[in-house]
């Protein structure tokens, strides 16, 4: 199989087994933060699907990337963290179930409002008669089948299989996250051409991105009079960006490698300010812990 077969099969393949891992661990009841916990919820939510592209539009105000790339930003910036944000959650000691409720939630919406955010990006950065044009309604089929459709399967199988879920989904999750690092890699592999004239660029300007994001989550949440765990899981909500929801936009959809450097370089980087604040958040906890003894 060459290398740009694997890249189309391998990502979608990849982020529809991940969200069918997600669907395997879902309970009716990590919905209930929803209702439980409205006011932090609807913080984290808003953040992350106004927010966050708002903050990418000022950043390309700053940082004159090229057109396309601003294209690959703006998308990377509509795609809200995916399921990894979960575990950065509950490694940090936050609010694991508001984490869970919002990429749940977020997972619903992003297939029918990342099609129509692109094609507004199209038109803003490369004018109306751009040669790269999105098929709203094909991508949001595809979103809807790559996402929405497995979450639905899993969270099927668990009501009915619950002991079967619990012993597949580590399986699935462990197989779909190494074909997703094979796909990125491989992506790399194909890029290498195109990365370096761009990497400092968007380098710079994701990395400024991140730390703004989680900075204006923390602020909002703080703002909001929340309480620390779901502080650390909007703060780590926000901050984070589904590159593999991307990637199925600017590689899967319009097939444009160079609108996909930002994604990939993005998540070379992502890890780095995330782990940063997860050990701070980490120290923070065990130094309150040990002055309430």
């Amino acid at each position: 199989m060459n290398i740009e077969l694997f890249i189309k099969i391998g990502l979608p393949v990849s982020l529809g087994l991940i969200m069918l891992s997600m669907g395997l661990t879902l309970k009716s009841k990590d919905f209930q933060a929803v209702i439980r916990e409205p006011k932090a919820f609807m913080v984290g939510l808003s953040a992350q699907m106004l927010l966050v592209p708002l903050l990418a539009v000022l950043l390309l105000q700053v940082f004159k990337l090229p057109p396309v790339l601003a294209v690959g930003l703006l998308i990377l910036s509509f795609s809200p963290g995916g399921t990894t944000s979960n575990l950065f959650s509950y490694m940090a000691k936050g609010d694991v179930a508001l984490s869970i409720a919002l990429t749940a939630v977020a997972s619903f919406i992003t297939p029918f409002s990342i099609p129509l955010l692109t094609e507004l990006a199209l038109r803003s950065q490369l004018g109306e008669n751009a040669d790269i044009v999105i098929p709203i309604g094909l991508t949001m089929k595809r979103l809807f089948v790559v996402t929405i459709v497995p979450v639905l399967l899993g969270m099927t199988l668990r009501h009915i299989r619950p002991n079967w879920a619990d012993k597949i989904q580590p399986l699935i999750h462990k197989f779909a996250v190494s074909l997703f690092l094979a796909v990125i890699f491989s992506m790399i592999y194909k890029l290498s051409g195109k990365m370096p004239k761009h990497l400092p660029q968007v380098a710079t300007i994701t990395s400024v991105m991140i730390i703004l994001a989680m900075l204006a989550g923390f602020i909002i949440s703080k703002l909001a009079r929340l309480n620390p765990r779901q502080i650390k899981t909007i703060t780590i909500e926000v901050g984070m960006q589904n590159g593999g929801m991307a990637l199925i936009v600017t590689q899967g959809v319009l097939s444009n490698p160079q609108m996909s450097v930002v994604p990939v370089i993005y998540g070379l980087i992502m890890l780095i300010p995330i782990i940063m604040y997860v050990l701070i958040s980490r120290q923070q906890t065990h130094h309150e812990t040990a002055s309430a003894i």
